[in-house]
């Protein structure tokens, strides 16, 4: 028993030796993968000290000291190593051991750790957790710091700034950016004193020196301290400072606002030299504005052009002062447009207020009185009390007085309750131009209502004249010789002087009318007037010599009537035809019959085209009878009724000739003569007169029962129910004349059904073919003429072919008016037939472009063609229109030159147009504007044209590469044009302009990405 109670010790003490020996080797082992763990951490080996103390955490005791030390780095070496338990992890060390130590900088961790990885708002969270007084105090600076960039990042300023001023307020590294940032965070809110503080103290850092003066020359800026902006940018000379080109710009701008603009111009144009590409609208606007300022104009235009460019704010502003400038230089079109950009800026009342008013100013003094009408009119409604309304009242009406564009003047006048002496004055003039362009025109009717209005305010004596003048030939051409008259009268009975020019053509003019009316001794007084003032250089000079001698003729003052014809003949008359004609039927009326003889031979030898030939071979032909030459009296009208198969004489050239076979015993061929005026010119009074020599011839040749044949065709074509026929007719023609047109062709048709055989039947169906003409019913009017062209008893005939010819040739028909107008020429009876057949067959022939025919009518129209100005005008157009399809510019210049210097009318604002158009294909850019601005001013009335030039001016600017202006042409006809054609065009031509500007910026784009 004893012995088990000897070795029960030993044992005992065996089995604590051991267990000892195995306690000291653990605890050996924990201590190593403790210390081994700590120093994973200070190397940064966070996922390695990770295991190794969670390793120490499994092996060491519960009651080792050192577990909340091994939990917190396991904590801090997930929230490294990014682990998504790292946060959880920190919260439950400071849980477990808030005594600790390290659980008062944990969250600091925590929140450096979310700062570092850019997680502001985690950072933010955490950094609100940190116990900071338990800190040491680089480590406070550093949090606060933290914290508040954390809430700077995320625009909590007001919070940012809180920590920013803790950390400014202490010594240590982190106090420069503090400042830093506090200053900047005031400069955002306006709060420039308290910035310019903290900035300073930050500039002292050579962290922030270079890039704080930016910041500080801006507050000085905004604080409008230019001269502190200014002494501040000096003292960083030498100095390498960030944004030094911003800097330069600020100074700049402060000398501008300091109106030193000299100064301003230096640094604009340095910062602009190294900057070529940044520069801003509102910093080109600057810097031209300083140019402008001390009148470098030049430079001025070439900034303010940049930012007008642009499609801000500040390109309204610098619109305007280009305008200024481009008025300094006399530039009004580049202007106009300047003025018209700004004026549609309506953010700034002001500008809009002033630009409208120097865009119809402008427009006025650029002879654009339609625009300056319409902008002042625009003005005055929307500034009633702007400085400028009594200036735009006065330019209104000196528009008005002084302007072209009678249109809108008379209708605004006309809206007036009441006018003043200048709208008076302006009223006159207005009436007076619309009634000249009417007469231009040819639409008579309408010239003289105009010319009635001018002359119901005679204020300017000179209008009263010319308003008398043209209203008297506007009647004269209508036929109503008495209001002629009294039109004229007024100006030859004017106690005020008259221009000898209006005076002389007064004197032409009532001539004509005394003339027309057979007041011969009247218009014998008129026409020795014009003629005594006159000489050969008087327009119309020999014609008014010949009316002399006409009158003379009629008086039977035979002697004088030769010697004026003679006169006339001397100066090289272009109707030398007529004069031969005149002087040999005086001659002969004389008994001078070898005289008259050789006369009129020479007529119709020399002027085989004159439309007086067939009256002279009549007129040799019954002084042949007179003398008894009954065989060369027949030969002579033989020969006209051969020769001039429509001549108006051909009835009583078969009446003579029958009477010169009668006499001379050939009975046959009385009786065919006789017949032929029977049967052809049935509806004549000539046909009835015919009747009674016939049945002689007939009774004499032994053929007297063909008498009765002969007396049915007359009766036949001339039967007894002439009033019903006569009153169906009228009343059927009346709706013809009241343009009731569809009535009258069915009215018409009606009285051609009724009375087929009537005499008036040719007649009828003209008017019925007038009827469709009117409607623009060509093809059936057109069929209509050439039926009636073909009846020989038609006596409106050259009408008719006129007709045919005017129809052909609006319907694209060329060569068959070609044709008519040649035949018309031959035909025709007056002046006015023979220049429409002329000037057909002039434009026919360009239109075929046949040139060389095309101009032999023009120099026959400029020779013997001068009905009127515009036809004067015309030809020489056309001339001007051939040489230019031919390629010949020279020549096509001097044509229209030529035109232009008679030309006052639609053919001068062509020729005009074709000028500039020429100076455009030549590259003469300079000549182009000038000659289409010309044609603005002096055509204005032409919309068509004035349209057209527009539109080149456009092409022009484009071809200069001036792309500003070109754009604000097109947009300006865009906005105000009145032709909805020009409109269009203009708009097409704006939209290829700017797919063009969007394709090359597209295109530098890609090869700027390219580059880089």
């Amino acid at each position: 028993m004893k012995v088990y109670h000897i070795v029960l010790p030993i044992i005992f003490l065996l089995s604590l030796s051991d267990l000892r020996a195995q306690n000291q080797l653990s605890q050996g082992k924990v201590d190593k993968l403790f210390n081994k763990g700590i120093e994973l951490v200070d190397h940064a080996n966070y996922g390695a000290a990770r295991d190794v103390l969670t390793d120490f955490l499994n092996t060491a005791s519960s009651t080792d000291t050192r577990r909340g030390e091994a939990e917190y780095y396991i904590a801090f070496s997930a929230l490294s190593l990014g682990h998504s338990d790292g946060e959880k992890l920190i919260d439950q060390f400071i849980s477990n051991y808030p005594s600790d130590t390290r659980s008062a900088t944990a969250y600091y961790d925590l929140a450096n750790f979310f700062y570092n990885d850019k997680n502001y708002p985690k950072a933010i969270q955490y950094y609100g957790k940190v116990n900071f007084p338990a800190l040491a105090g680089a480590e406070q600076s550093e949090g606060h710091f933290k914290w508040g960039y954390s809430y700077f990042n995320l625009k909590k300023l007001d919070e940012a700034q809180e920590q920013f001023n803790f950390v400014k307020k202490q010594s240590s590294g982190y106090t420069p950016a503090a400042n830093y940032y506090a200053g900047f965070i005031e400069y955002s809110k306006g709060q420039y004193d308290d910035a310019l503080t903290d900035l300073k103290r930050a500039e002292a850092s050579k962290s922030y020196a270079d890039i704080v003066p930016y910041i500080v020359a801006n507050i000085y800026y905004k604080q409008r301290k230019y001269d502190d902006l200014i002494q501040y940018a000096a003292s960083l000379k030498g100095r390498d400072i960030t944004n030094s080109n911003e800097i330069a710009m600020l100074v700049a701008d402060a000398y501008y606002f300091k109106s030193d603009f000299k100064k301003a111009i230096e640094s604009y144009e340095k910062y602009l030299a190294d900057n070529p590409d940044k520069a801003e609208s509102s910093l080109l606007f600057r810097a031209g504005y300083a140019n402008y300022a001390i009148g470098q104009d030049a430079k001025a235009i070439t900034y303010l052009s940049k930012s007008a460019a642009g499609k801000d704010s500040t390109s309204y502003y610098a619109s305007y002062y280009l305008g200024i400038l481009y008025l300094k230089q006399g530039d009004k079109s580049y202007a106009l447009n300047s003025f018209d950009y700004a004026r549609k800026y309506k953010n700034d009342a002001r500008l809009a207020e002033e630009s409208s008013f120097q865009y119809g100013k402008v427009s006025y003094d650029a002879g654009k009185p339609d625009q300056a009408i319409a902008e002042f009119e625009k003005y005055i409604a929307t500034y009633p009390n702007s400085v400028h309304t009594t200036e735009v009242k006065e330019l209104l009406a000196q528009a008005y007085i002084n302007g072209d564009n009678f249109h809108k003047a008379i209708e605004y006048i006309e809206s007036l309750p009441t006018k003043s002496r200048y709208i008076e004055q302006a009223y006159q003039k207005a009436t007076y131009l619309k009634g000249a362009e009417l007469f231009n025109k040819e639409d008579y009717a309408q010239a003289v209502t105009y010319f009635d209005k001018s002359l119901q305010y005679p204020v300017d004596p000179s209008f009263v004249a010319l308003a008398s003048y043209w209203n008297g030939e506007a009647y004269s051409i209508g036929r109503k010789y008495d209001e002629a008259i009294t039109n004229y009268q007024r100006i030859i009975s004017s106690k005020d002087p008259v221009d000898a020019e209006v005076m002389i053509n007064t004197r032409y003019g009532l001539g004509y009318a005394y003339f027309n009316q057979k007041i011969y001794d009247r218009a014998l007084f008129s026409f020795k007037e014009f003629v005594n003032k006159g000489n050969k250089s008087t327009p119309n000079y020999t014609d008014g010599l010949i009316r002399l001698a006409d009158c003379y003729y009629v008086s039977k003052q035979y002697d004088d009537a030769l010697t004026y014809y003679n006169k006339a003949s001397a100066i090289g008359s272009s109707d030398n035809d007529y004069v031969l004609l005149q002087t040999g039927s005086v001659n002969g009326v004389q008994r001078k019959y070898a005289e008259a003889r050789k006369q009129l031979s020479a007529l119709i030898q020399s002027y085989p085209k004159s439309q007086y030939r067939d009256e002279a071979m009549y007129q040799r032909a019954k002084f042949e009878i007179e003398q008894g030459n009954y065989q060369a009296a027949a030969d002579g009208l033989t020969q006209l009724i051969r020769e001039v198969p429509n001549s108006r004489f051909l009835p009583d050239a078969y009446m003579r000739r029958a009477d010169s076979y009668y006499n001379l015993k050939q009975y046959d061929k009385t009786i065919a003569d006789y017949g032929t005026v029977i049967k052809q010119f049935s509806t004549l009074p000539v046909a009835q007169k015919a009747l009674i020599p016939l049945q002689e011839a007939l009774n004499i040749a032994g053929r007297s029962g063909e008498f009765e044949n002969y007396m049915a065709d007359v009766s036949k074509a001339n039967p007894g129910s002439a009033s019903l026929d006569s009153l169906q007719f009228e009343t059927a023609k009346n709706f013809y004349f009241n343009q009731q047109y569809p009535k009258a062709i069915t009215s018409l048709n009606s009285y051609v059904s009724s009375y087929p055989q009537s005499g008036r039947v040719p007649e009828a169906r003209y008017y019925i073919a007038e009827s469709h003409y009117r409607l623009k019913e060509y093809d059936k009017a057109l069929s209509i003429y050439q039926d009636l062209n073909k009846d020989i008893n038609v006596t409106l005939g050259n009408k008719v072919l006129a007709r045919i010819a005017e129809i052909q040739f609006k319907t694209g028909k060329y060569d068959g008016s070609v044709a008519s107008f040649h035949r018309l020429e031959r035909l025709a009876s007056s002046k006015k037939e023979q220049y429409n057949a002329w000037s057909g067959l002039m434009e026919s022939f360009y239109l075929l472009n046949q040139y060389d025919s095309a101009d032999i009518y023009a120099k026959l129209i400029l020779e013997k063609g001068s009905v009127s100005a515009g036809a004067q005008n015309k030809a020489s157009l056309y001339l001007g229109k051939t040489a230019l399809a031919r390629g010949d510019y020279e020549g096509a210049k001097d044509e229209f030159l030529n035109t232009l210097n008679t030309a006052q009318d639609e053919y001068g604002a062509e020729a005009k147009y074709l000028l500039a158009q020429i100076f455009y294909t030549q590259k003469d850019y300079k000549m182009c504007f000038e000659t289409l601005t010309s044609l603005n001013k002096d055509f204005a009335t032409y919309d068509a044209w004035v349209g057209k030039s527009y539109l080149l001016i456009a092409d022009n600017f484009l071809a200069q590469q001036d792309v500003f202006q070109a754009k604000l042409t097109l947009q300006s006809l865009i906005d105000n044009f009145p032709l909805q054609t020009i409109k269009d065009e203009a708009k097409a031509k704006l939209k290829k302009l700017e797919q063009a500007e969007a394709d090359k910026k597209k295109t530098l784009d890609a090869d700027s990405t390219d580059n880089n």
